[in-house]
């Protein structure tokens, strides 16, 4: 699984771009305020989805976790949109690229 650090691109910080990386998940947690991990999953059919899950090391509410416009990680030109509400403080929600998933 890969982890990508968000780096903040405009002045409220809700502007993210991800950073490609070779951080493990544990250091990705406790040195990254935020970030993305990949998760791959099968639907019904047996076909593969990429999805991101928004880590943060600071605890969010519900407002905060979906504050966030994020660049897709893969193909760099589409924003990520959100698919599930978050698990918990700092697993947030769910995202999905809507240009990737076309491919």
């Amino acid at each position: 699984m890969a982890n990508y650090p968000l780096i903040k691109m405009n002045k409220e910080g809700t502007l993210l771009r991800p950073q490609h990386s070779y951080y493990s998940d544990e250091y990705a947690a406790n040195w990254c305020d935020l970030f993305l991990a990949d998760c791959i999953t099968a639907d019904r059919q047996g076909k593969l989805h990429k999805y991101y899950r928004l880590h943060a090391k600071q605890d969010h509410t519900m407002e905060m976790a979906f504050a966030y416009d994020i660049h897709c990680p893969d193909c760099k030109s589409a924003m990520l949109k959100p698919i599930s509400a978050p698990i918990n403080y700092n697993e947030l929600g769910l995202y999905r690229c809507p240009v990737c998933d076309k491919k």
